[in-house]
């Protein structure tokens, strides 16, 4: 009996130690969704966990990243290069000829608004005082893609995406689609995350998002510092994964209505170059 105590004991030693590499092993290649196990540990752009360079580097995802000062012959980062307060970067006169474009049969045709675009930027700690240019130029050409060109306040395929969620569980009767300026943000989690960090019944009233103007800048700006702001030392072709998923598929430099094509107008009318990380693998 002993001996057969022995053995089930060894071989559960075993078989626990076979779930724990696998367990590591899961973490280890799905790390940008799931992060790495421990502090130590980095979560490098590719998906796998370690420490060293190759991990913390430069392609750093997340974890105790030592990318500061890191450029590797490249200018890569967004949040480099001249910086200012928001209100002189994103003038009132800048802000008006930018949604003067708009055509008279966009639905959001004079929604977003400069007061509201200012009161929601500067509700976030990180544009209280200079911002980079670049970031800002960035985050336009993602909110004029994002907004079909600032026409749209909804998305045109009006679907339910509601999933099963005890913490951020569907509201009766509530669709949560993409509205506003990020239209890649859907799902109920993302709008009960959203939320509860504004102070907003977002998950009971998602279309206050397309409701009010202030909100829709808030909504959109709560994500980009929440998934998009962390990786703008990795360039714009990366931070755009981010925004509307890992997949570059349908990434075209030449398009007229290209998220490189709109940065780099951006970039222009604020008076920076563009980084040189233009391009998403």
């Amino acid at each position: 009996m002993a001996i057969q105590n022995a053995i089930l004991k060894h071989a559960l030693i075993h078989f626990l130690f076979i779930l724990a590499i696998l367990a590591e092993n899961a973490f280890s290649q799905n790390c940008m969704d799931t992060s790495c196990p421990g502090q130590k540990q980095c979560c490098s752009r590719w998906g796998f966990c370690g420490t060293g360079e190759d991990y913390c580097g430069f392609f750093c995802f997340s974890g105790p990243c030592n990318i500061k000062g890191k450029s590797y012959g490249y200018d890569y980062n967004v949040d480099a290069g001249p910086r200012g307060k928001i209100e002189s970067v994103i003038t009132p006169e800048l802000f008006d000829s930018i949604m003067s474009k708009v055509e008279s049969n966009c639905s959001a045709k004079g929604f977003y608004t400069y007061k509201a675009f200012i009161t929601a930027f500067k509700s976030f700690g990180a544009y209280k005082g200079k911002v980079a240019k670049r970031e800002i130029a960035a985050i336009f050409a993602h909110f004029s893609y994002g907004s079909k060109g600032f026409c749209y306040k909804e998305e045109i395929s009006l679907e339910k995406y509601c999933s099963k969620s005890k913490k951020y569980p569907c509201e009766a009767g509530k669709s949560y689609y993409g509205r506003g300026l990020l239209q890649s943000i859907t799902w109920n989690e993302y709008y009960g995350a959203a939320g509860k960090h504004l102070g907003l019944p977002l998950l009971k009233d998602p279309d206050l998002v397309a409701r009010s103007p202030e909100v829709a800048f808030k909504f959109a700006m709560w994500f980009w510092n929440r998934n998009v702001r962390p990786a703008l030392y990795l360039g714009f072709g990366e931070i755009t994964k981010r925004v509307d998923g890992r997949e570059c598929s349908n990434w075209r430099r030449d398009s007229q209505k290209s998220k490189v094509k709109q940065y780099i107008e951006f970039c222009k009318m604020l008076g920076v170059t563009p980084d040189q990380g233009l391009d998403c693998f």
